[in-house]
């Protein structure tokens, strides 16, 4: 094994590098810097893990291995100028910078000095199992202070190193020499965060349980790079890499060849300043000065009041005279309702972004990738953000199907998931409100606005209404549809479809009216109303995707299928009622539909938990009454919640089976993407807790059009005629509330007198 290369750098630098597998006519190069106390050859094998054109330099600090005899380094200023200096001799051709641990601070350190003066840098730096400089001035390491024995039980806890090793007297002696050296340099590094943000650009990777690395943290490393290209979460704790060695390695390489460049192609933003939130004193840098104030994450601030006025009402009213985005969700008579969006969660088929915007600042950005897709993705973007105490609101597309389920990508780069992170909340229930604000002084206009909204809401709802063709529009279409997807069924294919129609809505939509309306004439699990990623909707969910309790993992799953016209009629109703535990048609849907779920539930939860809590029920949802089942189970050892969401989605009920079938015969069947049709609106909590229900019975506007949309399932035995009547049975449950938009109609004297100055301005 050659202990130096063949060759020299291009500065004579070649005392500080090993190459285990010398490579003088590689194409590019990635430079390894090791953890605290590491030899070279902690990267031994990347050298021939790597492509052949590819060349692995792993750092030789000073005072250790061939360099025994030279002075070690004991800050980070020093030892990160004469690395820098040492490694300008590498860059005569395309190179990356990997660092772990102490490593990847160092990495950093000399990334800014080259940046800082002409000269070649490098194309890609990949940080792992550092915390960003901003927690390492929020919780400075004590390790500085440790003695050996120290030093010995701390390499115990954070593993790495064998038990057999750190026992050893003799290899003791050789281990806690640079360990005291590199061990000084951590203890007093302090970041500077007031510098510019370097524009090479920055991988994040760290293992889930290092409990020295927080996922949440890791969007922070955007405070001190332009260019933050992506985060990737592995299985494991500090030393997660020794165990992923190849796909450690294949990102690095992803890196070098650009794979991981920014996806909005968008320029660096100027360096940030701080964001709100609270402070704390961290201590003496290693110059002797003081430490900065540095800032902490922001929590919300609450204030509980009373609420005489109706909450439903009260949130719509909220949502009309607001001028930002917004969400209400219904569970029930209980309602969220969200307003701006304090951070950005967006889910594309090959990343998923988390964007934090903040008045004071510009916004900054955070990509995640994972191995288990795009809600695992999704989940390690939520656990960064920064915020204490969260709940997101949002929506996910039908097209989300198509990554779950292995079909090609929906075209155009559209957002399959849109999530917000609200400035301002407000949870409302009967009699009280507790309002949420992430700017302390907010709170007092936030109370003032529900007030002028509980007053508003009074009176809300108009018994005006604008009509849309239910009953024609592209009937033959449908029913041309239908027969093909009986065709495809029965030739073996798939089991089961649901295809729908949309009808459009061209006169301009009163929304948060509709909504009121539509919901005192439904009776639905969910309802919610939205103005979020380019989207708005009002609608009256039948059932929910899936709901995961955070603390239990306990799921449930409520499937509908089979459905008759619900119209008021007793006797009429009861008969149709009596119908659907008879149709043969409509039990087989059922009951297939029930199977799915089952098989579903057995993919994320233990086996003995899984069960079918309630069995062919009816359900009655606005204009249709359908059968209904409830089934539930209890998430696995090492299963998360959005696995389980990832195995329900989309529901089965407005899908097909088997789903990637399903799915690709809708693709095929339907004139362009769904959209939220057949998707979900959601919320989410930080502590897992996911409630999602599935869009269904809701009008839509977005892109400047307006429509509903509803579908049937189409068995074996379908017939075209009854499927198109089915669509037209449960459209009516939104058709039947739309109200007009009105710029002009004037409100009572007695309504406007109760509204504050603000909230008479925006109803208008």
């Amino acid at each position: 094994m050659p202990d130096q290369a063949p060759y020299p750098l291009a500065n004579g630098s070649d005392a500080w590098f090993r190459r285990y597998v010398p490579r003088p006519g590689a194409a590019a190069r990635i430079v390894c810097f090791g953890p605290a106390g590491g030899a070279p050859a902690f990267y031994r094998d990347w050298a021939r893990s790597v492509p052949a054109d590819v060349e692995v330099l792993s750092l030789v600090l000073p005072g250790r291995e061939r360099r025994a005899g030279d002075r070690a380094l004991t800050t980070m200023t020093e030892l990160a100028d004469a690395a820098a200096e040492a490694v300008s001799g590498c860059l005569d051709r395309p190179t990356v910078f990997f660092g772990h641990s102490m490593g990847a601070s160092v990495a950093f350190e000399v990334t800014r000095r080259l940046e800082a003066k002409p000269g070649r840098r490098p194309v890609g730096l990949v940080v792992s199992g550092r915390p960003s400089p901003r927690r390492l001035l929020e919780q400075p390491s004590r390790v500085a202070e440790y003695d050996d024995a120290g030093i010995i039980e701390y390499l115990r806890e954070l593993g790495g190193t064998s038990t057999e090793l750190l026992d050893d007297p003799d290899v003791r002696e050789l281990i806690l020499p640079p360990c005291r050296a590199d061990f000084q340099v951590i203890g007093r590094y302090a970041p500077d965060l007031t510098r510019p943000r370097i524009g090479t650009p920055v991988h994040v990777l760290l293992g889930r349980t290092d409990p020295a690395t927080p996922v949440w943290d890791s969007a922070r490393w955007s405070e001190v790079a332009a260019d933050v290209v992506g985060t990737h979460v592995f299985p494991g704790g500090h030393f997660y890499l020794l165990d992923h060695p190849d796909l450690v390695i294949e990102h690095v390489l992803r890196t070098l060849r650009g794979e991981a460049a920014s996806p909005n192609g968008t320029p660096a933003a100027p360096h940030p300043t701080q964001t709100r939130g609270t402070t704390r004193y961290t201590g003496p840098t290693e110059s002797g000065k003081e430490r900065d104030v540095v800032t902490q994450a922001p929590a919300y601030h609450e204030r509980q009041i009373v609420l005489a006025g109706d909450v439903l009402s009260t949130a719509a009213a909220l949502s009309e005279t607001s001028v930002d985005s917004y969400v209400l969700y219904e569970n029930h008579g209980a309602i969220g309702w969200a307003e701006g969006e304090h951070a950005t969660i967006t889910v594309h088929s090959d990343r998923t972004t988390l964007t934090t915007h903040d008045a004071e600042t510009v916004p900054v950005s955070a990509v995640f990738t994972a191995e288990g897709g795009a809600l695992q993705a999704l989940g390690q973007a939520l656990a960064a953000v920064p915020v204490s105490g969260w709940r997101t609101y949002g929506w996910a597309t039908f097209e989300l199907s198509y990554p779950l389920h292995g079909l090609p990508a929906a075209e155009g780069d559209v957002p399959l998931v849109h999530l917000a992170v609200p400035a301002r909340e407000v949870r409302l229930s009967e009699g009280s409100a507790l309002l949420r604000v992430l700017d302390e002084n907010e709170l007092d206009d936030l109370e003032r606005r529900v007030r002028s909204a509980e007053a508003l809401g009074g009176a809300f709802g108009s018994p005006e209404r604008i009509t849309a063709d239910v009953d024609h529009h592209d009937a033959d279409l449908y029913k041309a549809a239908v027969a093909g997807a009986v065709d495809e069924i029965r030739s073996g294919k798939l089991a089961k479809v649901i295809l729908s129609r949309e009808v459009p809505v061209t006169s301009d939509v009163d929304f948060p009216n509709t909504y009121v309306e539509g919901r005192r004439g439904n009776d639905p699990a969910r309802s919610f109303l939205l103005r979020l990623g380019g989207w708005e909707t009002a609608g009256f969910s039948p059932e929910i995707v899936a709901s995961v309790d955070g603390d239990t993992g306990y799921v449930v799953a409520q499937p509908l299928a089979g459905t008759r016209a619900l119209e008021g009629d007793r006797a009429a109703d009861s008969s149709r009622r009596a119908e659907l535990y008879t149709d043969e048609k409509e039990v087989f849907e059922h009951a297939a539909s029930v199977r799915l779920v089952a098989e579903e539930l057995h993919q994320v939860c233990t086996r003995e938990s899984v069960k079918v809590d309630d069995f062919m029920s009816i359900k009655e949802r606005g204009s249709v009454q359908h059968l209904a089942s409830k089934l539930s189970g209890t998430l696995d050892t090492g299963r998360g919640a959005w696995e389980a969401v990832a195995a329900l989605f989309p529901a089965v009920t407005a899908s097909g089976i088997p789903k990637a079938e399903g799915c690709d015969l809708i693709r095929r069947a339907e004139n362009g993407p769904r959209g939220l049709y057949s998707g979900a609106v959601l919320t989410v909590d930080a502590d897992g807790t996911i409630d999602a229900a599935l869009v269904l019975r809701s009008i839509y506007r977005h892109d400047g059009r307006t429509w509903m949309r509803a579908g049937a399932g189409i068995v074996a035995n379908s017939t075209p005629e009854r499927e198109l009547e089915e669509t037209r049975e449960k459209m009516r449950s939104v058709s039947r509330f739309l109200v007009p938009a009105t710029d002009t109609s004037p409100r009572s004297d007695a309504t406007a007198s109760a509204l504050d100055e603000q909230s008479t301005v925006l109803a208008h």
